[in-house]
């Protein structure tokens, strides 16, 4: 059993000896302590991390379609490949994470901060506010799917092309 501690009190008891792959939708993780965790492939979809503690922990492959995030802490996570599709993110901390091909359809990104971040792949096609989340220095390539009207060299947004022979 592993025990997620929450600022709150209201400690989440898992099943299991490890958080991979974890079945947490729908759970109550406001203010969860869980920086540094391995959370890969874990399905947090629906779940309430407002506040939580995320920095440096590994949500790759995850599902966070959504989820409720707004004012946590996820600097330096990674969120490669996660689904966020309508997940409310605003003002988040997610500087310097690694956002490599995620899925941010419909997600509500408004004034979250991705200062650093890389966003390799990443779908932001319909995210909700973009313009107003700090995007300084985040990178992006070519693959990077933007808003039809946004201009990310504009909110500057690291764009480097790739190679002709890159995938």
């Amino acid at each position: 059993m592993i025990t997620i501690r929450c600022e709150t009190g209201e400690d989440v008891v898992v099943a299991g000896d490890s958080l991979v792959g974890a079945k947490l939708a729908g759970a109550n993780l406001h203010r969860a302590l869980l920086d540094g965790q391995d959370l890969r492939a874990a399905d947090l979809s629906g779940s309430d991390l407002r506040s939580a503690w995320l920095e440096r922990s590994d949500l790759t492959d995850s599902n966070l379609a959504g989820a409720k995030l707004p004012a946590c802490n996820a600097s330096g996570a990674r969120f490669a490949r996660a689904n966020l599709n309508g997940a409310f993110m605003r003002s988040g901390i997610y500087e310097q994470a690694d956002f490599a091909e995620a899925d941010f359809t419909g997600a509500d990104v408004g004034r979250a901060r991705f200062a650093q971040a890389i966003l390799n792949g990443a779908n932001l096609r319909s995210a909700i506010d973009l313009r107003d989340a700090d995007l300084k220095g985040a990178r992006a390539d070519d693959r990077t799917r933007w808003p039809d009207d946004f201009d990310p060299l504009e909110h500057g947004v690291v764009v480097n092309s790739l190679p002709l022979d890159s995938p």
